[in-house]
């Protein structure tokens, strides 16, 4: 009986250890496919001030956090605000049941909403002007295609 416990127990510590290596094997395989950094130009531009506040990451957190990517210090903003994501069809922003409410062009956001360059989005009280220049230069390449 104790011969056939010490095989039991031998097993269930090599099914364990190839378990564990399974497991760290899939974090790692999910984090090498995460893409961290965005490699466009994209950022705010406040009205008021005229401070850039660029979209550095796929997802930027937008609220008055400090663990947020854009951090907005007014009462009228919630701690976690609104997320502006890079999709494959573009820039998208979200709102997450913010206080004070998002506005794209001074429509309140009911859903996810793209994003295009010049278009003025407001987090509570606070107003900005979204700037692609990646996209811009493709709209100025187009145009230039169809005047030609």
């Amino acid at each position: 009986m104790d011969e056939i416990l010490a095989i039991v127990f031998s097993l269930m510590r090599y099914l364990l250890a190839g378990l564990a290596l399974v497991i760290v094997a899939v974090c790692l395989f999910w984090l090498a496919r995460r893409r961290k950094f965005v490699p466009q130009e994209a950022f705010l531009l406040s009205v008021i001030t005229r401070d850039k506040l660029p979209l550095e990451r796929c997802e930027n957190a937008v609220g008055r956090s400090p663990r947020c990517d854009v951090v907005l210090n007014l009462p009228t903003i919630s701690r976690f605000h609104a997320v502006i994501a890079l999709r494959k069809e573009g820039w998208v922003l979200f709102d997450t049941g913010s206080q004070g409410g998002t506005k794209v062009d001074g429509e309140s956001l009911k859903r996810r909403t793209p994003l295009a360059h010049g278009q003025r989005v407001t987090f509570g009280s606070m107003e900005f002007l979204f700037c692609d220049p990646v996209a811009e230069r493709e709209q100025a390449i187009e145009i230039k295609r169809q005047i030609i």
